[in-house]
């Protein structure tokens, strides 16, 4: 099995720091968050990232910029910068040679706005995003988004898959998210629907209330999940994605313990 924590985890730390704690604590993969590496503060350059990343050993993957991005947004500026730092990630997943990126779908302003109107702006960005990583052969997943959240419209599979029907693409490509879900049964449709599309996945706890909870502090039935992908045939990543306070070295490390139990 490979496992991979996100940057975000040590996110008070600068980046390069994270990633040396990233591997000292035991991961094969960083997912390098696209907002850490370009702090003003805490960030580093592709090149100092691509250096640090071979010193270690450790590979990585890219997950866009979320901070104040808005792929979808009615106002034309935003949407254009937004797309423009996507793309900005996509370069930072090239220059790394990094294993995929992970894009967020974009989400609704307010619940006013009017779903066609969205859904439009939905499949325009985002056949942008895949028509230009095809270009620096980057592979692209696109994630679910938060179930519990009304101006989310890429929640289940059904909605992934028609945002790949409605771009005409035969390559179908997606990162699961199970907190974002927080329904095991739920998850597991997911899978049974989705799995030969499953590239990556974000695996932490959660409860209908709270996501991105430490393995055991929810409810979801992680082991059945786990068993459910493998059955599948999933061989990708297993990265996790669950807030450690005070950036602790040891709570991540006994983090990666309860995930390497999922599969005892």
């Amino acid at each position: 099995m490979l496992f991979g924590v996100t940057t975000m985890t040590f996110y008070h730390k600068p980046i390069l720091e994270a990633l040396e704690l990233i591997k000292d604590c035991g991961f094969d993969y960083a997912e390098i968050w696209a907002d850490h590496a370009w702090d003003e503060v805490k960030g580093a350059s592709a090149e100092e990232l691509r250096e640090t990343l071979t010193r270690l050993d450790l590979q990585s993957t890219i997950h866009c910029p979320i901070m104040d991005i808005r792929i979808t947004s009615p106002n034309r500026g935003i949407r254009e910068e937004s797309l423009r730092q996507t793309y900005q990630a996509i370069d930072l997943a090239r220059d790394l040679g990094s294993r995929l990126i992970v894009i967020h779908p974009g989400s609704k302003f307010s619940v006013l706005e009017r779903s066609d109107t969205h859904w439009n702006l939905q499949v325009e960005s985002m056949e942008k995003i895949l028509d230009y990583a095809a270009q620096q052969g980057v592979l692209v997943t696109v994630e679910n988004m938060d179930s519990d959240k009304e101006v989310v419209s890429v929640k289940y599979w059904d909605d992934l898959n028609r945002l790949f029907e409605d771009l005409g693409k035969q390559e179908k490509w997606v990162t699961l998210d199970v907190t974002h879900i927080r329904d095991t049964d739920l998850v597991l449709d997911f899978i049974a629907q989705g799995a030969p599309h499953i590239a990556h996945v974000h695996l932490s706890d959660g409860t209908a209330e709270q996501m991105h909870l430490r393995i055991g502090d929810g409810v979801l039935d992680l082991r059945r999940i786990v068993k459910s992908l493998q059955e599948s045939g999933y061989q990708g990543v297993w990265s996790l994605e669950c807030f450690i306070a005070d950036n602790n070295k040891e709570t991540m490390m006994e983090e990666l313990r309860r995930a390497r139990a999922l599969f005892e």
